[in-house]
Parts: C-alpha cells; structure tokens; sequence
C-alpha cells in the first residue's frame, strides 16, 4: 500500500509539472534564411536576434553552409552574426605531446557584427516573417548605430 501511494504521488508531481510547463510555451516564431559574406555562403556560425528594446527573450540559431534557422520571438530585433570557417587542426593542449587534436575555426565576421551597439544588422520579426537573408560586407563602419 505505501509503494501504491508513493507511486501515486510521484506520478501526480510530474504530471503537475508537466501541464505547469504547457502553461508557460514561449511566444516564438520559426525564422529561416541565408546568411553571405561577401556574396559567399558562411560556413559556420551563430545567429542571435536580440530584442531592441530589450523586451523579449534572445532568439537564435546555428549557421550551416550558409544557411539557419531561428526561433525568435516577435518585434523589432539587433541581429548579431558571428561566422566562422575551419581552417585546419590544432593540439588540444599546447606544448603537451601526443595531445588529441581538436578543429581550428577562423573567425570570418567583421567584430562589429557581433556587438549589441554596432551591429547594423536589423530586423522584423512578425508571424508573417519566415525567411530573412543577411548579405554582410568584410568591414563594417565602428561608429556607433
């Protein structure tokens, strides 16, 4: 009988726990689109896209071949990128020998793209958006936006 109601118990808490978390879905809409450097694909990388007004929850996703998607809440957003290329194999541990080797990414995004105050990256987001594209230059103007 006490193994029957310690059974009850647990299965009542994780039901509660389990409606309480249906209560609270976020507000998020799927984004998808092309990310370019310079006309060129990005290999690898993140993207985020801040609330301007600091509002909502920060949305994002990965960056592959060029390519992400996002889950984003709705307004007006900062889009930060951050790119990146693999450029070969490095030693996990430096100066150890025989230490594994790990991959070696090259940063490809110009700074300013992955800073709240100089990103000049800007978008939308409503539920009608569904696929915005992101065409970056090498070198972005540092003044403040």
């Amino acid at each position: 009988m006490k193994r029957l109601t310690c059974y009850g118990v647990t299965v009542a808490l994780l039901l509660t726990m389990t409606l309480a978390g249906c209560s609270e879905a976020r507000n998020e809409l799927e984004v998808t689109g092309k990310v370019t450097l310079e006309g060129e694909p990005i290999p690898r990388g993140t993207i985020t896209f801040l609330a301007a007004d600091g509002s909502t929850p920060v949305g994002g996703g990965v960056i592959q071949e060029g390519t992400y998607t996002a889950k984003v809440p709705p307004g007006e957003k900062i889009v930060l990128v951050l790119g990146n290329k693999l450029v070969g194999q490095e030693p996990e541990f430096a100066g150890v020998p025989d230490s594994p080797m790990r991959n070696k990414y090259e940063t490809l995004t110009d700074p300013a793209y992955n800073a709240k105050r100089l990103s000049p990256l800007k978008a939308t987001i409503t539920d009608a958006t569904t696929s915005i594209d992101f065409e970056l230059e090498k070198k972005v103007s540092t003044r403040r936006r």
